[in-house]
């Protein structure tokens, strides 16, 4: 979840990525916090050749770094799904972001350093590795994905002040429905009953994307389930009938 203090330092991310680096400069940021920006970043040619790069693959569950790894690459999802977690000093995890075949992760290497968050692929993935140095070169050498790169900045300062509100202010019930929606439009297919998620995620991701407990997550499945806003069987994946749970959410939220 972002905190306010992230805002100002992710404008830090997009001056290092296009200003000028002198012979011998550290390309690090003093802020992990700040590259999180990043993650949804870069495509087209510059995800084409990092797609020939050889593959790496890895079984449902097996970390693809841990927290205190070093950082010094980050990778490019050619096929699964992949999530970035942290973890409390009491042990407590909260997932971060779920990634798809086409997302690069790992972009806390821009700072330099140690991992700061872990990596766990949700079923058999395989990702393909840059180092970091290669894509800061590649980034300057290409105005158009400068640009792009510009634009994803806003709309991820943007983001970050949606979830700032929506932590202060929604209910769990609020925050489960919107996770829902975003992961039905970022993973989900088409079917005869809605948006089918394209992965099974299971209660306890959702609970930690939302941060409630499972034993909550899950009773709320079971009212949206009930009202026939979603639809899932025991190890099934969520469909979402993507409509009706925006208009339910909007009769909970209305404006004015």
């Amino acid at each position: 979840m972002h905190d306010a203090n992230v805002l100002e330092p992710r404008l830090q991310v997009f001056t290092l990525l296009l200003g000028p680096l002198s012979r011998g400069e550290n390309s690090g940021c003093s802020d992990h916090t700040a590259c999180e920006a990043l993650a949804p970043s870069f495509r087209g040619r510059l995800c084409d050749q990092v797609a020939r790069l050889p593959a790496r693959h890895l079984a449902g569950g097996e970390h693809l770094y841990l927290m205190g790894n070093p950082a010094r690459s980050l990778f490019l999802v050619q096929s699964g799904l992949i999530k970035t977690s942290s973890i409390s000093p009491a042990g407590e995890e909260r997932t971060l972001r779920l990634y798809k075949p086409g997302e690069l992760l790992g972009e806390l290497c821009i700072c330099g350093g140690g991992r700061r968050e872990e990596a766990t692929a949700l079923e058999p993935s395989s990702v393909s590795e840059i180092p970091f140095a290669s894509l800061l070169a590649r980034l300057r050498k290409d105005p158009d994905a400068a640009v792009e790169l510009a634009m994803v900045v806003c709309n991820r300062l943007a983001e970050a002040y949606e979830q700032i509100e929506s932590l202060s202010w929604d209910t769990v019930l609020d925050r489960l429905a919107r996770t829902l929606l975003r992961l039905a439009d970022e993973l989900g297919e088409p079917s005869e009953s809605g948006i089918r998620l394209a992965h099974y995620i299971r209660q306890e991701e959702l609970a930690r994307l939302v941060g409630a407990r499972r034993e909550v997550v899950s009773g709320l499945l079971n009212r949206l389930r009930s009202s026939g806003h979603i639809s899932y069987s025991p190890r099934g994946a969520i469909t979402v009938r993507s409509a009706a749970l925006q208009q339910f959410l909007e009769g909970r939220n209305p404006v004015g």
